[in-house]
């Protein structure tokens, strides 16, 4: 039985990678939190899923040095403490489409860190969930002002199946792969299906993966989420 460690184990992805390696008989899952011994931790795993980075884009591009140092810092830890082991790093299609600006500059840094011939790098972009309390599609559920073009394209997917990726390609991929849905829509679109009174004040911010896998799903499937969340109340 392997023992996968996840760093980031409370995080919004992390915790759904916890969940769906909860459910399979041949992995043993060790949590890693800020408030666990990370080096003890990993020196007991077999294999190192780093998914602590910090996702906010915009405290990243204000806070340069300040989000450089924590990104840096937390990779370089970890490559000390695995030693060999095989890593996993959640990074995001930022790391290829935004290499202009901090966060994506930063990202695409801690993915050069890697062996890429031992390791994988797999990058996200738009997903939903129902932990997932930021972003373009749950302002224009709030009807709160979203901060890109109404022309952006999102290839939106369940967290879920991300995280189902991440498990079932764990031992045996290795180099980049990016995940989200087969095909796209535009965020103006969705706003209209919804009925949202968000207006759109940004600039255009499209980040779509490259080459998905096969099993990726239809971004349609963003709608059912949608449909839910207002039953629930939630876009009040």
């Amino acid at each position: 039985m392997k023992k996968v460690c996840v760093i980031g184990a409370n995080g919004f992805v992390g915790s759904t990678i916890c969940k769906e390696i909860e459910t399979r008989k041949n992995l043993q899952l060790i949590k890693i939190t800020r408030q666990s011994n990370m080096k003890k931790l990993i020196e007991q795993s077999d294999i190192v899923i780093h998914s602590a980075n910090n996702s906010k884009r915009y405290f990243a591009n204000q806070n340069r040095s300040i989000d450089l140092f924590d990104t840096m810092e937390k990779m370089l830890k970890i490559l000390k403490y695995s030693n060999s082991k095989k890593i996993i790093l959640i990074s995001t299609i930022s790391a290829r489409v935004q290499k202009d600006t901090p966060y994506g500059a930063h990202r695409r840094a801690c993915e050069l860190l890697l062996n890429h011939k031992k390791d994988l790098i797999i990058r996200m972009g738009n997903m939903f969930g129902e932990n997932n309390k930021k972003g373009a599609l749950f302002d224009i559920l709030q009807n709160k002002d979203v901060y890109a073009n109404k022309e952006t394209r999102c290839a939106f997917v369940d967290v879920k199946y991300n995280a189902f990726k991440v498990v079932d390609l764990l031992e045996e991929c290795v180099g980049i792969i990016e995940l989200g849905a087969k095909n796209h829509i535009k965020l103006g679109e969705i706003a209209k299906r919804v009925g949202s009174k968000s207006r759109f004040l940004g600039s255009l911010d499209t980040q779509l993966p490259e080459n998905v896998p096969s099993d990726a799903p239809d971004v349609s499937a963003v709608f059912n989420f949608v449909k839910n969340q207002t039953k629930l109340g939630k876009n009040k």
